[in-house]
């Protein structure tokens, strides 16, 4: 048997067993893989701040599963111009090496997962832009700062049609001790709607959207980017319509605001 027939085999036993299952059989045979994607996505962090000759940044924004060839660099050039940013002494980076499968643990994914901890933990992240799939998965854990402390209730209001709601009491669950029993030993509560959400999550890995009449807590933490002129000048997510959010802890609160308008024109 070929080692990608041994993959496909292991894949089918592991079908509907859950993130556990994967996550056991990832770091038995990928941990070192894992390592070696970290260090190289580390070497590159540190070539682009090389490359941005050490200059502070004006923004710094990570696209995740962007499929565009030159998208970095079209919107790099095209918020530096909206924004009116001097870019002979700050760096505006669109980062967009980074992907992100929830269907499987695998490398790049992980690697991907470590690199904005490591990022959020320097403050050095302003906006992740992602598909919803992606952006619902990290909008769980808190990612994202609860808009309504950085814009007006007015301005809310105007954009309420391409606002992306998550409930806080999801976010809650995913924090409890009932959740960290649920992933090591499979039980959970039948009659605990958080419970059964993040079941179903770890069962088929996707974020499934709730209307925010249907949440006990409604947070809006990011904005749907429909139609963006921007977006679509370099195919960044030619299938759907991407969700941007705004790192929870970013110290550039204006510049991250300007950027995901930018971004919604």
């Amino acid at each position: 048997m070929s080692v990608r027939d041994e993959i496909k085999e292991q894949q089918k036993k592991l079908k509907g067993q859950g993130f556990k299952a994967h996550w056991d059989y990832f770091w038995e045979y990928y941990k070192i893989h894992t390592f070696v994607a970290i260090a190289v996505l580390i070497f590159v962090a540190i070539t682009i701040r090389d490359i941005a000759n050490n200059k502070p940044y004006a923004m710094y924004a990570m696209f995740i599963n962007n499929k565009g060839m030159e998208t970095q660099s079209i919107l790099q050039d095209g918020f530096a111009e909206y924004a009116d940013i001097d870019t002979s002494s700050y760096a505006v980076i669109v980062d967009t090496s980074s992907n992100f499968m929830s269907s499987i643990v695998d490398t790049t994914s992980v690697a991907t997962s470590e690199k904005i901890m490591a990022m959020l933990a320097a403050h050095d992240l302003d906006v992740i832009v992602a598909d919803e799939n992606t952006f619902g998965r990290y909008a769980s854990q808190d990612t994202f700062i609860d808009l309504r402390t950085i814009y007006s209730e007015d301005e809310l209001k105007e954009l309420s049609d391409s606002i992306f709601y998550v409930d806080q009491g999801y976010i809650d669950y995913l924090n409890s001790e009932e959740y960290t029993t649920y992933i090591t030993s499979g039980e959970y509560d039948e009659n605990n709607k958080y419970a059964v959400m993040a079941k179903q999550y770890e069962e088929d890995f996707t974020y499934q959207r709730v209307d925010k009449e249907d949440m006990d807590d409604p947070v809006p933490v990011g904005f749907i980017l429909e139609n963006s002129k921007a977006l679509e000048s370099c195919q960044a997510y030619p299938d759907e319509a991407p969700i941007a959010g705004i790192a929870i802890n970013t110290q550039r609160v204006d510049a991250a605001k300007s950027f995901v308008e930018y971004l919604m024109q």
